[in-house]
């Protein structure tokens, strides 16, 4: 049965040109194979045999001369006594066209669509040609190619069993020079990433944190995402049901695609570098160039696929980061199906950008109960219901010489919470520094400091005026 991978040809129509678009079609669009000789259910037509040497000799010449480049690598004829098969892989330098005279034949780029082949209209044959420039600059050779290295890349490698083989990689040109996707990989890296963290709605707000991560395109995927997971706070809603239901502010599976698609299909042509925003409300992910091949937010929903660095896709698909099926916009929206605010993308021509909504943001901090709530409540420590917000101070009953004596013991307030943050984000600061940021007396810092000290949540490295804090352990997890 024919597919969007096999066709059936009882014969070489008359028009040749006609078989020369279908082998077109598979070198555009997927592998395939044409079944040469056979009926419409794939059957031999045992007169046909009589032509297989003919047709191999014509097809032979095809693969070398008939087409805009020679396919000999992607096209493979398979003859039996009982089979003329045509064995088509899909090409990485699109379009491919059948030639009729010389110079460029837009009447000859075909597309395979379902079981048939159509001509490609402009805006496809717009974006095959937009992907040649895209892998031109891949493959371009740089300058002082013998400075880069390449540990981190390596070591990632090594994690997964992989050998770091530069022709593999595609770090090579054509002339065995490292290439702009070996510059992007390797510990060199030009390009950096820039998160800031704003206490707020917008930049008018004062920042928690300033972060730039160099090195290695793939060290900065993992510092942005490891960074952004520190911010992304897990809470447990009640609904009747016997568990309690854990979930992020920001959908973890979001955030990887966001920030992975914006480093595997940024245009690298441009200075900018790649930039994380983290308001209270919302997470904006800045990457350079507009969308590849000139497709739309609505092809790319879709499933259409758009490659501008296809080098770098096929290493972070090689290293499990990536699934080179565009799926990744349809991944981000599903992960919010069940929130009123959906991922929102804006695109101009030289900057596309990805909106995620902060989840706890929008129930505007309460963690909700159900009518159940108490028995929950019961079933957890006074930590845990100290830390989900039921009570505002812990509770503790002793024994003293026979009698019960109720503890409080001290509760965390906003300015409180905004220490544990800062302390997060910036591993350790001194009292000034944050006295400075929480705008209050050094006396009133000082009563908050010896307060989180006293439950835990932080302790002190160094002494005297060069004291610093930093979250303990636990907390920091």
């Amino acid at each position: 049965m024919e597919s969007q991978a096999i066709e059936y040809k009882s014969d070489i129509p008359i028009k040749t040109n006609q078989l020369k678009a279908e082998i077109v079609s598979f070198l555009n669009s997927n592998d395939g194979i044409i079944y040469l000789g056979v009926d419409d259910d794939g059957n031999l037509i045992p007169n046909k045999r009589d032509e297989f040497k003919k047709w191999e000799l014509l097809l032979s010449d095809w693969v070398n001369s008939a087409f805009n480049t020679s396919v000999h690598e992607l096209v493979e004829i398979k003859v039996t006594d009982e089979s003329f098969l045509i064995y088509i892989k899909k090409g990485d330098k699109p379009p491919y066209y059948y030639k009729d005279g010389q110079g460029f034949n837009p009447k000859g780029i075909y597309i395979r669509v379902g079981s048939s082949k159509r001509r490609a209209n402009d805006d496809e044959v717009r974006r095959m040609l937009k992907a040649q420039v895209a892998d031109e600059f891949d493959s371009q050779p740089i300058m002082n190619d013998k400075q880069l290295t390449f540990q981190y890349l390596k070591d990632k490698l090594s994690e997964s069993d992989i050998e770091f083989d530069e022709s593999g990689l595609r770090l090579l040109s054509a002339k065995r020079q490292y290439n702009n996707n070996a510059l992007l990989l390797s510990d060199q890296n030009p390009f950096s990433t820039k998160i800031a963290v704003i206490d707020g709605l917008d930049m008018a707000s004062d920042f928690l944190a300033k972060k730039e991560f160099n090195g290695s395109l793939i060290k900065q995927i993992d510092m942005t995402l490891e960074y952004i997971s520190l911010l992304n706070d897990k809470k447990v809603s009640f609904t009747g049901a016997p568990a309690r239901f854990e979930y992020e502010g920001y959908p973890s599976k979001a955030v990887r695609e966001a920030v992975i698609n914006a480093y595997a299909h940024r245009d690298y042509s441009l200075s900018a570098d790649i930039k994380v925003e983290i308001y209270d409300d919302r997470m904006e992910v800045f990457s350079a160039g507009g969308i590849p091949d000139g497709l739309s937010i609505s092809d790319i929903k879709k499933g259409i696929s758009a490659r501008r660095n296809p080098s770098i896709v096929h290493v972070l698909d090689k290293i499990k980061y990536i699934e080179n099926f565009a799926t990744g916009i349809r991944r981000i929206l599903a992960s919010y199906k069940d929130f009123e605010k959906e991922p929102e993308f804006v695109v101009t021509p030289n900057q596309f950008m990805v909106i995620l909504y902060n989840r706890h943001y929008a129930e505007n901090d309460i963690v909700k109960e159900s009518p159940q709530g108490n028995i929950w409540k019961n079933n957890l420590s006074n930590g845990e219901q100290f830390e989900l917000g039921f009570i505002n101070s812990e509770i503790k009953v002793v024994k003293e010489e026979n009698q019960q004596v109720q503890i409080f013991e001290p509760s965390l307030d906003s300015k409180d919470e905004k220490i544990i943050k800062l302390l997060k984000l910036n591993k350790e600061l001194s009292r000034k520094e944050i006295q400075e940021y929480l705008k209050e007396s050094k006396t009133k810092t000082y009563h908050r400091l010896k307060k989180l000290i006293e439950i835990g949540f932080i302790d002190t490295r160094g002494q005297s005026r060069s004291v610093n804090y930093y979250l303990t352990d636990n907390e920091r997890k």
